[in-house]
């Protein structure tokens, strides 16, 4: 199995600041003109890298190239985007810390934040000190609540409702709920049963995964207890491919439903029946999507593509990276109408944006249009897309189905 992994250099980019990068469409004389020059605007993201069972090294990769290509494109007006960036190890003292880093280094916001382990501190830190967040990952009831963040993404845990969804429609209404064995995702059916209940469908059994398993044959077994029909998988990337294996071992005849992002189309052409049987959901189209059904991947992965990194090419990119890049497009579209650019600005600017090109990869987006969605109260898009693996790349339908409706 071809398991993707992130050069451990990728780590020692915590907290330094990122110059102009080459461009693939360009030349380098074009790119050494057209880079950012000016005053560096200072952004910063929080999130786990070298982590077990949380680690979303692959969005940090995605951050990194982002920024190298819109600064080889002139940054925002003229000035260069200088990421902060801090790899929390998925710690919850670390993430406390980075908050705080965040506060001291005077960033302007953070892009794409992971925050799980202490999301209600770092929350209260960068709220206090007026940061905003750009499209962050909620994961907790403190991330839907703030009034500083703004996410055009439906997110990790809604994309949990969507599998849900995936499944009943299925006729699988006895579930499993497959977990990372930290304290963290502890919480996971308490916020889910809600949802699973009004499909009338109910959790029979409580997987929880720790990281650095051997045997994940036990995994299965445990899951297909209690008549157990499909499996609700919220695993990490590695953990992930692993059950997959151990599904193939078994012959389960569980059905899946899992996140797209968990998995890259290299991992996908290596996993047999357990890949072309499961249902993949996300909030933004995979990047082996066709690019005539979404032309706005096309820039995105030019973007990945310059920055000569062997796991940001296309068929071992899971998605993540689109969130990363989303974010930083997003941030030079507001920040680029301010006539000042700091963190109180970027945030009233965000207050005021309407209707943000996200070039179709997510609707438009104007981020203080925030309703309540269940149990969460601030969601500014709930819309999500159903894929499918056809043994060769992922296929996206481009008709994305509304979470509140379903």
């Amino acid at each position: 199995m071809k398991l993707k992994t992130l050069a451990p250099a990728i780590a020692a980019l915590a907290t330094v600041g990122l110059v102009a990068s080459g461009c693939s469409n360009d030349s380098s004389a074009d790119a050494a003109e057209n880079a950012a020059t000016g005053d560096p605007i200072k952004v910063g993201q929080i999130l786990a890298i070298e982590a077990g069972g949380v680690s979303v090294a692959s969005q940090a990769a995605g951050m990194t190239a982002s920024i190298q290509a819109l600064n080889s494109r002139g940054g925002v007006s003229g000035r260069p985007l200088e990421l902060i960036q801090c790899d929390s190890m998925g710690d919850p003292n670390k993430e406390v810390d980075c908050a705080n880093d965040m506060v001291g280094k005077g960033v302007t916001a953070t892009l794409a934040d992971f925050t799980p382990a202490s999301p209600e501190a770092v929350s209260q830190i960068l709220a206090a000190a007026g940061i905003p967040r750009i499209g962050m990952n909620p994961m907790n009831i403190a991330d839907f609540t703030a009034a500083n963040v703004f996410t055009p993404f439906a997110g990790s845990l809604l994309t949990l409702y969507a599998n849900v969804d995936a499944l009943v429609a299925q006729g699988k209404t006895k579930l499993s709920l497959m977990r990372p064995d930290v304290p963290v995702a502890a919480m996971l059916s308490q916020m889910l049963t809600p949802a699973v209940k009004a499909k009338g469908a109910e959790i029979v059994n409580e997987v929880a995964v720790g990281a650095g398993a051997t045997d994940y044959t036990q995994f299965i077994a445990a899951a297909e207890r209690n008549g157990a029909q499909g499996v609700i998988m919220a695993l990490p990337a590695t953990e992930a491919n692993q059950m997959a294996d151990a599904f193939e071992q078994l012959g389960s005849k569980l059905g899946f439903a899992l996140a797209a992002t968990g998995f890259t189309q290299a991992d996908l052409q290596d996993l047999g029946t357990f890949a072309t049987s499961s249902i993949y959901t996300s909030p933004v189209p995979a990047p082996s999507s066709s690019t005539d059904q979404f032309p706005g991947l096309v820039p995105f992965l030019d973007d990945m593509s310059a920055s000569g990194e062997e796991n940001l090419e296309r068929a071992n990119l899971n998605g993540t990276e689109i969130f990363s890049w989303l974010s930083v497009r997003a941030f030079g579209e507001v920040a680029q109408t301010l006539d000042t650019i700091d963190a109180s600005a970027v945030m009233q600017g965000f207050q005021n944006a309407t209707d943000i090109d996200m070039l179709g990869l997510v609707p438009a987006w104007t981020p203080n249009a925030v309703e309540p969605f269940g149990i969460f109260q601030r969601v500014s898009n709930s819309m999500m897309y159903r894929m499918t693996f056809d043994g060769d790349v992922v296929v996206t339908d481009p008709n994305m189905f509304d979470l509140r409706t379903r």
